[in-house]
């Protein structure tokens, strides 16, 4: 029990004394200031341990502000990804407004070149296959369109109209098997027929006269002939050339000018007043 005691009095001596001493040492720093070297050499000691502690927090705090900045960076490549498309999008359709305009203003402007009275129409469904060459345009007797007349685009003659409803109407080209066109070749003045083998890039002419003055790149127009095609519109150019010796007949491969697989409107001439080839 006395140790015990003795042990309780020699704390609290130690204690006081270690109280008393650091009094001693604030008051010595406050008057004369003897302790600042030791402070800042203790301060510099536990700087890279006050860094190490605080280190945890710093790299957090990176660690959340680089996420964060990524994110904003995902987000933002994201939307103007979607951006892109949306203007490539457009873009895409602007081009095709534009082709569109061009084909218009050159419909246009062949129209004005002609005498005789035209309807625009514009194509609602083709019907090609080697055995029958057909379209069908949003035009009928509503808006004027009649049985046998001529229809072209820009570059050249495309066929004629065999079938026509209030509506619409359906016109048979001019590389359908079953039909013919009256043609004249403008350098030479020489008529023939250009027939249609079932290719929108072929016409035939057959049984020219070996004697007759062809050659390749010959332009070809409607003769007027027949009634059936206004005279004077663009039909085709010679391709080829095959003569038959023992028979002395030349046969000719024309390649239409209206592109007959592509054009998207056509133009409806309404002087030809004639009917159709069945």
């Amino acid at each position: 029990m006395n140790q015990l005691h003795y042990r309780e009095q020699g704390t609290s001596i130690r204690t006081l004394f270690l109280v008393g001493l650091c009094i001693a040492l604030m008051f010595v720093d406050q008057r004369f200031n003897h302790l600042e070297v030791v402070r800042s050499n203790i301060s510099l000691v536990l700087s890279p341990i006050r860094y190490l502690v605080s280190l945890p927090a710093i790299t957090g705090s990176w660690a959340n502000e680089w996420l964060s900045s990524h994110i904003e960076l995902l987000n933002e490549n994201s939307a103007l990804k979607a951006k892109g498309r949306i203007l490539n999008a457009r873009l895409q359709k602007m081009q095709v407004l534009k082709a569109e305009n061009t084909r218009l203003r050159n419909m246009l402007g062949s129209s004005r070149k002609l005498a005789d009275q035209v309807i625009v129409a514009e194509l609602l469904s083709v019907d090609q296959n080697p055995y029958r060459q057909l379209i069908e345009i949003n035009k009928g007797t509503f808006d004027g369109v009649e049985l046998g007349l001529a229809v072209i685009d820009d570059f050249g003659v495309m066929g004629q109209v065999i079938h026509v409803n209030q509506y619409t109407a359906t016109t048979i080209l001019i590389s359908d098997p079953e039909h013919a066109i009256p043609v004249q070749f403008i350098r030479s003045g020489t008529r023939s027929v250009a027939f249609g083998n079932g290719s929108v890039d072929q016409l035939e002419l057959r049984y020219l006269p070996a004697t007759a003055d062809i050659k390749v790149n010959d332009q070809l127009v409607t003769s007027g002939l027949g009634g059936r095609f206004p005279a004077d519109y663009p039909v085709a150019t010679v391709i080829s050339i095959t003569k038959d010796l023992t028979h002395g007949f030349v046969s000719v491969l024309a390649k239409p000018l209206a592109r007959l697989d592509s054009s998207r409107e056509v133009l409806v001439v309404k002087s030809n007043n004639g009917l159709a080839a069945e």
